[in-house]
């Protein structure tokens, strides 16, 4: 079951804010582009980092179709 944004942990949301302010207007394959880019040059925050390794594979998917729920 998909969690809504209200539903979401800490560290989903630490997540998900960072994924979005990350994508451009419209475009979330740039935006999971640079996340990928950014995570290969371990330039993102700490908290991302901290977020990303308490989450489940469960979790991200609900961030990703939390990001993606727009389009």
């Amino acid at each position: 079951m998909d969690k809504t944004r209200d539903e979401m942990n800490g560290n989903q949301r630490v997540l998900l804010s960072y994924l979005e302010s990350l994508v451009p207007e419209d475009d979330v394959l740039m935006g999971l582009a640079e996340f990928q880019s950014r995570l290969s040059e371990h330039s993102v925050p700490k908290e991302v980092y901290i977020a990303l390794g308490m989450l489940s594979n469960a979790d991200i998917t609900n961030v990703l179709h939390e990001l993606t729920r727009p389009f």
